[in-house]
């Protein structure tokens, strides 16, 4: 595979295919866009990386350390690149960008789904994790971690639990989703330490992602999952001039508080823990956003706490104009009450914000991590179309 992704560097560089020897056509027939989804080999692609964020800081002995940086790691397709609207994609906790580069199964991951029809996409490790160095004693004493029962419990083999009404329905995950199980081991020893400091977290992704849309220059789509679902909105509050749209995958929620594992109290501005615009302006999110708490819509969804209807709602001001969609799966433990979320963005002023929720439109028996399940290209078409589209 190498050897085919530097061949097709090289085409792409002297802007032809014609850059292939004559005796090597076959390779230059081999590399060209793959259209067959069965088929798992990778686009073809042109791969650089770098940092945005972060900054010198004493480090209490003299010297100094760089911290809060994000790594980012740039694809863009082999034969050039055809869609005008670049890609970011988040990943969630504890996890890294490999999340969108291939599946646990070894199947193809969205990344490459991406980069095949056309886009320029750009993958980051968030900061603070992975290969966005985090220093010790910023943010958290020390790092956390999930243990391969929470994965599986809330991610792998959420029927075996049954915790949540609609948890019956996981069917997707490949293999048993149970320790000892290939696939299972192989997504488990992906997984990596993080900082549990919400607030830290936001604010850190906030600012490296908005130099990150600096940098690429033009309006971006930003793709988000689970915790790192509520990047895209944090980092499009910085930067709605270069926000195209928003795709939550299924966004760390709902608004005000914790459901299913908890009931606490959380994210102060509704659906952050930083401060994000509002019109009139939050100064004291506790008496500011008035909240309100509104019927379940069904036995198996949770009450919504909201804005007040009175006074009127505050309105997300950098948000009302974009393109938002969040995704919600048939058996998360998002199921019950991300509708939540959606309902908070449209009262907010977000009159652009759809739900999809994927057994709605015939796609079944997902859970939490959809992306990386065996229908997963399904569902990737699905939000290719979305995006065209805008």
């Amino acid at each position: 595979m190498h050897s085919l992704k530097l061949a097709a560097a090289a085409a792409a560089l002297l802007g032809q295919a014609a850059a292939f020897p004559p005796g090597l056509d076959f390779v230059s027939d081999l590399i060209q866009p793959n259209t067959d989804a069965s088929l798992d080999f990778e686009a073809p692609y042109v791969r650089s990386y770098f940092y945005v964020g972060g900054g010198y800081v004493e480090d209490g002995s003299g010297g100094h350390i760089f911290r809060d940086q994000m790594y980012v790691e740039k694809l863009l397709p082999a034969f050039g690149v055809s869609q005008s609207t670049p890609i970011v994609l988040i990943h969630g906790q504890a996890q890294t960008g490999s999340n969108f580069l291939n599946k646990p199964d070894g199947g193809r991951g969205w990344a490459s789904h991406f980069v095949e029809q056309g886009y320029e996409v750009y993958i980051v490790d968030q900061t603070l994790r992975g290969r966005s160095a985090w220093m010790p004693g910023y943010g958290a004493s020390g790092p956390s971690t999930y243990s391969a029962e929470i994965i599986q419990q809330r991610f792998t083999a959420v029927k075996e639990y049954n915790i949540w009404p609609q948890a019956v329905n996981h069917t997707q995950w490949p293999g048993t989703g149970m320790m000892g199980d290939e696939v299972f081991d192989a997504f488990y020893s992906s997984n990596v330490q993080f900082v549990n400091n919400a607030t830290y977290q936001q604010k850190t992704v906030r600012d490296a992602g908005a130099l990150l849309l600096d940098k690429i220059g033009k309006p971006a789509v930003l793709v988000g999952h689970s915790q790192g679902g509520l990047m895209p909105i944090v980092i499009a509050d910085a930067r709605p001039e270069l926000t195209k749209a928003l795709v939550l995958l299924e966004p760390t929620g709902p608004p005000f508080q914790e459901a299913i594992f908890s009931n606490k109290s959380s994210r102060t501005y509704g659906l952050t823990d930083i401060p994000v615009a509002y019109s009139p302006e939050v100064v004291n999110p506790a008496t500011d956003l008035i909240q309100q708490t509104y019927a379940a819509k069904g036995e198996n969804f949770v009450q919504c706490v909201l804005q007040a209807e009175e006074p009127a709602p505050r309105q997300l001001t950098n948000l009302i104009d974009k393109p938002i969609i969040l995704v919600t799966s048939e058996a998360s433990y998002h199921a019950p009450y991300d509708h939540c979320t959606v309902e908070f963005l449209q009262q907010a002023g977000c009159s652009k914000a759809e739900h999809l929720e994927l057994a709605k439109i015939g796609i079944h028996g997902n859970g939490h991590m959809f992306f990386m399940e065996k229908n997963s290209d399904q569902i990737q078409k699905v939000l290719r179309d979305w995006i065209q589209a805008l």
